[in-house]
C-alpha cells in the first residue's frame, strides 16, 4: 500500500554504464520521486519495487540477485556483489555540477590557487617592505603615527568590510569583471596586508640590536646593516606571519561573497581572468543545497580545506625551525 515502507534497489542504465542506488527504505511517494528523478537526468528506469525484470537484468550481467518473501510481502530485493568501493576521482577531476555524482572541487581549488597566488605576490613584498621602512627608516612624526594606527585598526576590521571595499573600488569604480580570481586576490591582499606587516614588525623587533650595532661599528652602511644582517635574522618570523596570513585568506568566504565568487560555475578556470569560485564558497554552496547527495560532497570539501590549512601551517613551522638553525 502507499503507506507501507519497503526496501528496494533501484537500477538505472545509460549507454555506457550501470548506476545503482544503495538499498534503503522508501515510502511509495519517495519511490515515485526517485523514479521521476531518474527520468529527469536521462536514465532509463528498469525496475519497480516488486519487479522480477530487475533480477533477470542483474543475472545477465553476472550479478547474483534474489527476492525474499512471496506475493505482496515480497518487498526486499537482495543483490550480491553490487556495491564496489573505490576512490572517488571525480571529486578532484571535475568542476561543480547540479548532479551530486558528477560534482567536483577542481574548479574551486584552482580558483583558490589563483586568488592566493595574486595575494602572495602582492602582499608579501609590500608587507615586508612596509615593516622594514616603519621599523628601521621612518622618522617618528604624525604621518608615520597615522599609518601605524591605521594598520593596527585594519587588522581588527571584519573581513566582509574588505569585500565591500573591493566591490566599491575594483568592480564599481574600475569596472573589473565579477567572479574572477584576480579581483579575489586583490581583496585578499587588502585583508592580509595588516597581518603580514604586524608579524614582520614583531620579527624585526625581536632581532637583538647588537647585531645591527656591530655591523655599523665595522663600517657597514645603514642599508647594509638592515638588509644583510637584520632582515635575514628576522626572516623566519616574517615567513611564518606570511604563511599564517595566507592560511587565513584560504579559509575566508565573506569578502569573496561580496565580489560575486558565489556564482554557480561549471567550467574549470584556466587563468586569473576566468570566472571561478573558491573552496570555502564551494563548501557553502553545497551545504546550502537541499539535495541529499551533496552532504557527502560538503564533508569531503571540508576535509580537503582542513588538509590544506594543516599543510600550510606545517610549512610555516618547518621554515621557521630551518631558518632559525641557519641564522
Amino acid at each position: 500500500t502507499k503507506h507501507e515502507k519497503f526496501r528496494v534497489q533501484g537500477i538505472f542504465k545509460d549507454k555506457t554504464r550501470y548506476d545503482y542506488w544503495k538499498r534503503m527504505e522508501f515510502t511509495y511517494d519517495e519511490w515515485v520521486s526517485l523514479r521521476d528523478h531518474a527520468e529527469d537526468i536521462g536514465l532509463e528506469f528498469l525496475s519497480t519495487p516488486f519487479s522480477v525484470e530487475a533480477i533477470d537484468l542483474l543475472e545477465s550481467l553476472g550479478i547474483k540477485a534474489w527476492k525474499l518473501g512471496s506475493g505482496d510481502t515480497s518487498n526486499t530485493l537482495l543483490i550480491n556483489k553490487l556495491i564496489e568501493t573505490r576512490f572517488n576521482k571525480t571529486l578532484f577531476t571535475s568542476g561543480d555540477s547540479r548532479d551530486p555524482e558528477q560534482a567536483g572541487i577542481l574548479g574551486a581549488l584552482l580558483g583558490s590557487f589563483f586568488a592566493l597566488f595574486i595575494c602572495l605576490i602582492l602582499s608579501f613584498p609590500l608587507g615586508i617592505a612596509t615593516a622594514i621602512y616603519l621599523e628601521k627608516f621612518a622618522h617618528q612624526n604624525r604621518f608615520v603615527d597615522f599609518i601605524e594606527v591605521n594598520i593596527n585598526n585594519l587588522a581588527a576590521v571584519p573581513s566582509i568590510i574588505f569585500g565591500l571595499l573591493g566591490l566599491a573600488i575594483f568592480l564599481n569604480f574600475f569596472g573589473m569583471p565579477r567572479s574572477i580570481p584576480l579581483v579575489g586576490g586583490l581583496v585578499l591582499t587588502l585583508m592580509t596586508l595588516p597581518t603580514i606587516i604586524i608579524a614582520s614588525r614583531a620579527a624585526i623587533k625581536s632581532v637583538p640590536p647588537s647585531i645591527e650595532e656591530a655591523a655599523l661599528g665595522l663600517g657597514a652602511s645603514k642599508n647594509q646593516a638592515v638588509f644583510h644582517h637584520v632582515v635575514p635574522a628576522a626572516m623566519p618570523g616574517m615567513l611564518t606571519g606570511t604563511i599564517i596570513g595566507m592560511a587565513q585568506a584560504l579559509g575566508e568566504s565573506a569578502p569573496l561573497l561580496m565580489i560575486g565568487m558565489v556564482a554557480f560555475i561549471v567550467d574549470i578556470p584556466g587563468g586569473f581572468t576566468d570566472p571561478a569560485t573558491a573552496l570555502p564558497i564551494q563548501i557553502y554552496l553545497w551545504s546550502d543545497t537541499p539535495e541529499r547527495g551533496f552532504v557527502e560532497r560538503t564533508a569531503a570539501g571540508i576535509m580537503v580545506l582542513l588538509v590544506f590549512l594543516i599543510f600550510m601551517n606545517s610549512i610555516a613551522i618547518y621554515l621557521r625551525k630551518k631558518l632559525e638553525k641557519e641564522t
